[in-house]
C-alpha cells in the first residue's frame, strides 16, 4: 500500500490503551442526482502517548499492521479545541476579571439608585399604577 496521509476528527478515545478512533470524511458527487454527499470512514489509530482528546483534528498515516484492525498511526495533532479553549481561558482570565469587577461596581450603583427611587415613591404615597383611582 502506498503511503497515505489522511486528515480526520477523533470520535472515540479512552476505551482502548494507546488507540483512538478517527473519522475521515470526504465529499463525493452522486452519479444520478449530482448532489454532494458526505462519506466517512473510521480508522483505528495508534496513539503512543495517549495524548488525543475527543474532537481533535489530526493527521494520520498508514503503517505496517500494529494489531488486527489498527493500520494507522498518529502523525500530528492539527487542531485541538479543548487545548485552545484552555489557552484562551487562561489568557482572558487576567484581563476579563478586571473588567468584570468594574461592571459589578456599575451594576451595584444602578441597583442602589433604583432602590432609592422606589423608597421615595413609597414615602410620597405615589400610586404604582398609571391610572388614577376613582
Amino acid at each position: 500500500m502506498p503511503p497515505m496521509a489522511l486528515t480526520g476528527v477523533v470520535t472515540k478515545v479512552g476505551f482502548m490503551q494507546k488507540t483512538a478512533t478517527v473519522t475521515v470524511s470526504r465529499w463525493m458527487v452522486h452519479r444520478k442526482t449530482h448532489k454532494r454527499i458526505e462519506r466517512s470512514k473510521k480508522y483505528l489509530t495508534h496513539d503512543a502517548e495517549d495524548s488525543l482528546k475527543l474532537g481533535d483534528t489530526v493527521l494520520i498515516r498508514n503503517c505496517p499492521p500494529i494489531s488486527a484492525r489498527k493500520r494507522f498511526r498518529l502523525e500530528k495533532i492539527i487542531k485541538s479545541p479543548e487545548t485552545e479553549w484552555e489557552q484562551a481561558h487562561a489568557e482572558g482570565a487576567s484581563g476579563k476579571d478586571r473588567g468584570r469587577e468594574e461592571e459589578v461596581q456599575e451594576g451595584r450603583g444602578v441597583l442602589e439608585e433604583l432602590q432609592l427611587s422606589m423608597q421615595k415613591q413609597s414615602l410620597d404615597g405615589g400610586s404604582h399604577s398609571p391610572r388614577s383611582s376613582p
